[in-house]
């Protein structure tokens, strides 16, 4: 059984199957096809309450720190009644979380980067076990493929709509800085259906960031690993089924208690599934269910270290104001051009947002890494709660701001905008709390309990190396499953 349906649960979906072992797939989400009728995703942004995931622990704004933002937050929290939408947004003290809920997980909703990190930064984060040369040779070819990767082609720069990504990658090329043309997990036939009127403008509105993208441009892994798994007949996905409780029982078996939920989000049924091997791949919430399972004795010999080394990945959103240059608007996505400092601990693209950002404005989004990982606890009244302050990004946040004022003197009357940091930063990116080589042994096997892996970001040793974390999940969970393939195939 695998609990959760992004990159991590898709890839053991597939593996699994391409194994002849049958397996079923847990997502708390609803399916989101893509339709000829282009109209599958919520438009972004939208009071439409397919858009927002809320229930009793996502909120849309963070805690209330005076009248009117309490005020706003009742105001927003009526306006959006309790859903089973596409965007989780989880507010934690000091940090607000996003993530995908559905099946594809957060494929459904990132900007389909898949990045590499250099090799001096993989091998300062991971442990020594995982080999570079490997990875470069093996494991990041195969994710490219199988996710469907292509570099932003030339030719959609000459297109109006992505005049914005045009005058980024120009001054990134005179920056002097290090470049690369970025590969993206977009099928850009379709985006240039998108131009020619052929399929409904999504990505070149700016609507494939924060949502999904109604033509189909985006190959989330729901259309890919995943829909390769459920075609052998092998994967079976439980679409609106959260998983509320994880424990083993004395024969050594796992029993996980979900709820089956109605698209508004009520709870309609009680489940019980037993298997003898469980995956956790449920990206943000791994850490958490299982930091909830140890502490309350349902599985009681998890490794201390579960919850430690949640990162924000560096992310870090800043903008550049381009007056007296117009860049348009809406600007058309994906991104096409990554930047990077001299040794590659930062990361900065122009990131077009499906949000009006103004005719003159480029947004850029940076990683970099963490000076410190925050850590999930658990309170008295038996919730989790993360650790975490926006000073642990300090050095991150610097370098990206760096690279966007170097880039930004390239750009026609540019200057960059750097407000003050924020009290509650947004992470699209968050990844670690059950990290490789700690949590877990070299291949994602949870220590304690047999039968018992993980294998997503949770896995992430708090930052994938100041690049987009998706890929390089793809990568280590496909070097996990070819090792611990055999657990599964071989009689129990």
């Amino acid at each position: 059984m695998i609990i959760g349906s992004g990159v991590g649960g898709s890839i053991a979906a597939f593996r699994l199957a391409e194994a002849g072992v049958e397996n079923v797939v847990l997502e708390r989400g609803r399916r989101w096809p893509v339709t000829p009728a282009g109209d599958t995703f919520p438009a972004f942004p939208s009071p439409d309450s397919r858009l927002v995931w809320l229930d009793d622990d996502s909120t849309p704004l963070p805690a209330a720190g005076g009248p009117l933002l309490s005020l706003v937050r009742r105001a927003l929290s009526a306006a959006l009644p309790r859903s089973t939408g596409l965007l989780e947004v989880n507010a934690q003290d000091g940090v607000v979380i996003l993530s995908g809920a559905g099946v594809g997980g957060g494929t459904l909703v990132y900007g389909g980067v898949l990045a590499q990190p250099r090799r001096d930064v993989f091998q300062r984060l991971f442990p020594p076990e995982l080999d570079y040369d490997e990875f470069d040779r093996v494991y990041y070819p195969r994710a490219r493929e199988r996710l469907v990767a292509e570099p932003f082609p030339d030719d959609l720069l000459a297109r109006e709509p992505y005049r914005s990504n045009r005058l980024w990658s120009l001054a990134a090329a005179r920056s002097g800085l290090p470049t690369e043309t970025i590969v993206g997990n977009f099928d850009f036939d379709t985006v240039r259906g998108e131009l020619d009127g052929a399929r409904r403008a999504s990505a070149v509105i700016g609507q494939y960031h924060f949502t999904g993208c109604n033509s189909g441009a985006k190959m989330s892994v729901d259309r890919t690993y995943l829909a390769r798994a459920e075609a052998s007949g092998k994967t079976t996905v439980q679409a609106l089924h959260r998983a509320t409780h994880v424990s083993r029982d004395r024969t050594g078996l796992y029993r996980v208690i979900a709820e089956r939920l109605e698209e508004d989000g009520t709870a309609v049924e009680r489940l019980v599934f037993v298997c003898d091997r469980l995956i956790f791949a449920a990206g943000v919430h791994t850490p958490r269910m299982l930091l909830t399972a140890r502490e309350t004795g349902a599985l009681p010999r998890l490794h201390e270290s579960i919850g430690k080394g949640w990162g924000s990945n560096g992310d870090h959103l800043t903008m550049i104001r381009t007056s007296p240059v117009p860049v348009g608007a809406p600007q058309g996505g994906p991104p096409a051009v990554l930047v990077r400092n001299s040794d590659g601990t930062a990361g900065v693209m122009h990131s077009p947002m499906p949000f009006p950002v103004g005719p003159r404005l480029l947004t850029c989004l940076g990683m970099g890494i963490p000076d410190r990982f925050g850590q999930w606890t658990m309170t008295a009244d038996g919730k989790t709660k993360l650790i975490w302050r926006a000073e642990f990004d300090a050095t991150s946040r610097r370098a990206v701001d760096d690279i966007v004022r170097h880039v930004a003197r390239y750009v026609p009357g540019g200057r960059p905008v750097t407000p003050d940091p924020p009290h509650h930063p947004i992470v699209a990116h968050a990844v670690g709390g059950a990290v490789l080589g700690r949590s877990t042994d070299a291949y994602g096997r949870l220590l304690g309990h047999s039968g018992l892996y993980c294998l997503d970001g949770a896995l992430m040793p708090g930052s994938t190396g100041a690049v987009n974390p998706a890929l390089t999940i793809a990568a280590v969970v496909e070097r996990c499953l070819d090792h611990i393939i055999t657990d599964f195939t071989r009689t129990r």
